[in-house]
């Protein structure tokens, strides 16, 4: 048995550390709400804007992997962009079970409809678990059959406006083993939200109108493999795998094609969509299809989804020759470098040494790669492992790889 005096010691320790945590977390979301400021006005474009926001918010408030995002402002219901393949390929589901079934079936109070989109949803800017789900949601068919498999148990979902516009929203799930939504993770949500619909209505904007440069690296995203579609001779896809579905299902939505477009009954419409899609992106197939080097091709779609599309002739024995694409997602060089700044709130010159410090210079060889003393290169360097949360060089170096250098899994 522990006596008094063990019991005094023991207490105010147990009682600092918990006050450590709470000014600790209350820390990250200060520092995640100003970089969510700057990327308001950063000029990304729609798709990484919001991947990147999905880093900022996860800073602050700790959430699953597969995350998602609703945009506003698009005639499709079912508009969302995903963290993952597995977010792309639950989203016709969710609109099977939260759209076009009763509520009940997904074990909500109201429908995902056109309806609550323009009249329900905006009413508030944060709605709780008990604000959306009826009591026995998880004995529902929507839950056990959208939900359950992406890990999700309990969420907080955000909506977004602008001059009352609305324009989307974002469910911040987290799994049966996190702990439940706090009340600062709840006041730093609505003290966000302004600041992210006003980037919103920027990025849409600028999307439109931004174009990629033609010298940019692509760099691969990680996760979502690559997929293949195969033309005949008359330049008609006639087949494509499931990677190259959920790739194409992402970009789709935005062009007003739903990802039903996409099932197995009506498919023929998603290849339709597939073959304009190529047909804009190579001009014409003769310059594949009759040829016998691979033809590279990278495609910005206006959301700011970046595709790299590879076709090559593949000549068949035993029937019609066939051309085959290969497509994968990624991202320009230059866009990653800017993301990864917002990311971590680093500075122009910060970022520099970052990414020299990922090629495994010293200090001394910055400061004369940069033109400046030893000392500042090495206050640079404090400063980069405060805002990275990490107290080497070497494990700044890994997460400045990431964002500067190619690192494909079957490149680790």
């Amino acid at each position: 048995m522990p006596d008094a005096r063990s019991k005094s010691v023991t207490e105010p320790r147990t009682w600092g550390f918990v006050e450590r945590m709470i000014r600790s977390d209350l820390r990250n979301k200060q520092i995640a709400l100003g970089r969510i400021k700057r990327l308001a006005s950063s000029g990304l474009r729609l798709e990484p804007f919001v991947r990147t926001l999905f880093d900022l918010i996860n800073d602050a408030v700790p959430n699953s992997p597969n995350k998602v995002f609703h945009i506003g402002g698009l005639e499709q219901l079912d508009s969302y962009l995903g963290s993952t393949p597995e977010i792309a390929a639950a989203t016709p589901i969710q609109k099977q079970f939260f759209v076009d079934s009763p509520p009940e079936v997904g074990g909500v109070k109201f429908c995902y409809d056109s309806y609550a989109y323009r009249h329900i949803l905006p009413q508030r800017e944060i709605w709780t678990h008990e604000d959306l789900w009826l009591p026995d949601w998880r004995m529902r068919d929507g839950y056990n059959v959208v939900y359950r498999p992406l890990g999700w148990h309990r969420m907080v979902q955000v909506v977004y406006r602008e001059a009352g516009e609305y324009m989307g929203y974002c469910p911040i799930w987290r799994s049966a083993n996190q702990k439940p939504f706090s009340s600062d993770d709840i006041a730093f949500l609505k003290a966000s939200a302004p600041h992210i619909a006003h980037g919103l209505t920027a990025a849409r904007l600028l999307s439109r109108m931004a174009a990629i440069k033609t010298e940019d690296e692509f760099l691969p995203l990680n996760g979502w493999g690559i997929g293949v579609v195969w033309l005949n001779a008359s330049a008609t896809p006639i087949a494509m795998d499931t990677a190259a579905r959920l790739i194409f299902q992402q970009i789709a939505v935005f062009d007003g094609l739903g990802t039903d477009a996409f099932d197995a009954s009506p498919v023929r419409r998603g290849l339709e969509y597939v073959a304009s899609r190529i047909g804009e992106i190579f001009g014409t197939v003769e310059q594949i299809f009759y040829g016998s080097a691979p033809v590279y091709r990278l495609y910005q779609h206006w959301s700011g989804t970046l595709v790299k599309f590879r076709g090559i002739r593949m000549a068949s024995q035993k029937g019609p020759a066939c051309t085959t694409v290969l497509i994968e997602r990624g991202e320009a060089s230059a866009a990653r470098q800017q993301r990864f700044r917002l990311r971590w709130g680093l500075t122009d010159r910060e970022a520099e040494v970052l990414a020299f410090i990922a090629e495994g210079k010293t200090g001394p060889e910055i400061a004369i790669l940069l033109g400046i003393s030893h000392d500042t290169a090495r206050k640079h360097t404090s400063r980069i492992l405060e805002k990275l949360g990490v107290e080497t060089r070497a494990a700044a170096a890994s997460i400045a790889r990431e964002a500067y250098i190619d690192t494909t899994p079957d490149d680790r």
